[in-house]
């Protein structure tokens, strides 16, 4: 005679509900990651940009030192006149910005003969976020050597009275 023995093991695998709760702890933990990599990615081009700024900041100053003057304003990632080659390596182009973004060389008149002298980074927008001219808020704010943001623009002060090249 043959007897069966009754198999009291539960079947391997796992059921629809735990399945389920596994994909909702997933989905809760990405929810919670995904926004904090993004920030960080952010972080990361913006300290590229301040790398930048901090570096054309210093090649200014070793223009002025060197001819006893600033370059005059140009357009939007436009390298002043002089700069690249003799004093900076190369002026950032959008192709090579994490954001696409340019640099922005300001030399915007006070009167008596002198400028506001300074770099600003346009950011992820492109737009001036503190508007331009001489009410801007990059002209009221900071102070030599002081790299800074508004909004999503970082700009470097580089000399709140500097002497423009004739």
């Amino acid at each position: 005679m043959v007897t069966h023995r009754q198999n009291n093991k539960r079947p391997s695998g796992f059921t629809l509900i735990e399945l389920m709760i596994v994909v909702v702890i997933i989905g809760v933990l990405s929810g919670l990651a995904i926004p904090r990599f993004m920030e960080a990615t952010k972080r990361a081009k913006y300290s590229q940009a301040r790398l930048h700024l901090k570096r054309m900041y210093q090649a200014l100053l070793d223009f002025y030192a060197e001819n006893g003057c600033y370059p005059r304003d140009v357009w939007p990632n436009i390298e002043p006149p002089g700069l690249v080659a003799n004093y900076l390596d190369e002026w950032p182009s959008p192709d090579r910005d994490p954001f696409n973004a340019v640099y922005d060389y300001e030399e915007w008149e006070i009167g008596g003969g002198y400028s506001w002298i300074g770099v600003v980074y346009l950011g992820r927008d492109l737009i001036h976020d503190g508007g331009v001219e001489s009410g801007s808020y990059y002209v009221k704010n900071g102070i030599s050597g002081e790299l800074l943001s508004y909004g999503n623009d970082l700009y470097i002060v580089v000399d709140t009275r500097g002497k423009p090249c004739p």
